[in-house]
């Protein structure tokens, strides 16, 4: 058979082909992506546990840092588990077979993970600069207190920023194949509404975190410079 060539294939194999709907490359799609998220499933779980693990049996020193990424691991622990969920999504062809609250909480979950893991880095950043300049004689204990305290609030402000979004989620049933899906359903009148939510998100969730990250890296940076011209000098 000359390459390109398909007449040597026998007919009766195109039309068993066709009757039996041969797997195509979309077929499979569903799968691979489940299997994926299973995968992401397993070496997330292993790696964030380790950090919780690790960060809980560090010592006293740099405990503020400790506390932070201690939250973070436990938020994208939060998060791991809701891909179990997600798991069942691309098989039944991006439909929502799991009712509305299991729409609404796994959309939850996420959003906290999203804004929370960007407010705990504004205040790992700001930890950094702070515990350089000013904070080097601050005794541990008011630390833990400080910082105990951001952590609260952080999770409480990415809870109270996800809370609208999800508040519109709904399980939706399409009328004309009687497919459900988990989507954002806003009423005509709430158009403003959503406008204004996608820009409190925009403003919380990029443009203050990566003002503040910027500017206190940068203020971080000059200070470490001046630092060491200082020690060069002195010596």
């Amino acid at each position: 058979m000359e390459p390109g060539n398909f007449s040597d294939f026998p007919a009766s194999w195109w039309t068993r082909c066709s009757a039996l709907s041969c797997p195509t490359r979309e077929s499979f799609m569903p799968y691979m992506l489940s299997f994926i998220y299973i995968f992401i499933f397993l070496i997330s779980m292993i790696a964030n546990t380790v950090v919780v693990w690790m960060n809980i049996q560090a010592k006293t020193t740099g405990y503020d840092r400790h506390c932070y990424i201690l939250n973070l691991a436990i938020m994208d622990l939060w998060v791991v588990l809701t891909i179990l969920v997600w798991v069942v999504s691309p098989v039944q062809h991006n439909q929502w077979p799991m009712g509305e609250l299991t729409c609404k909480v796994t959309h939850l979950i996420f959003s906290i993970n999203f804004f929370g893991s960007i407010f705990f880095l504004i205040c790992t950043s700001v930890d950094h600069y702070l515990s350089i300049t000013y904070f080097t004689s601050t005794s541990s204990h008011r630390k833990k207190i400080v910082c105990c305290i951001l952590c609260v609030l952080v999770w409480l402000l990415a809870f109270c920023v996800s809370v609208p979004d999800t508040y519109y989620l709904k399980s939706i049933t399409s009328a004309s194949n009687n497919e459900t899906y988990c989507w954002s359903f806003y009423p005509e009148h709430s158009i403003k509404k959503w406008l204004i939510m996608e820009l409190v998100s925009v403003v919380l969730g990029f443009t203050i975190p990566f003002y503040i990250i910027g500017v206190f890296y940068l203020m971080l940076t000059r200070a470490i410079m001046v630092s060491g011209d200082q020690e060069k000098h002195s010596s």
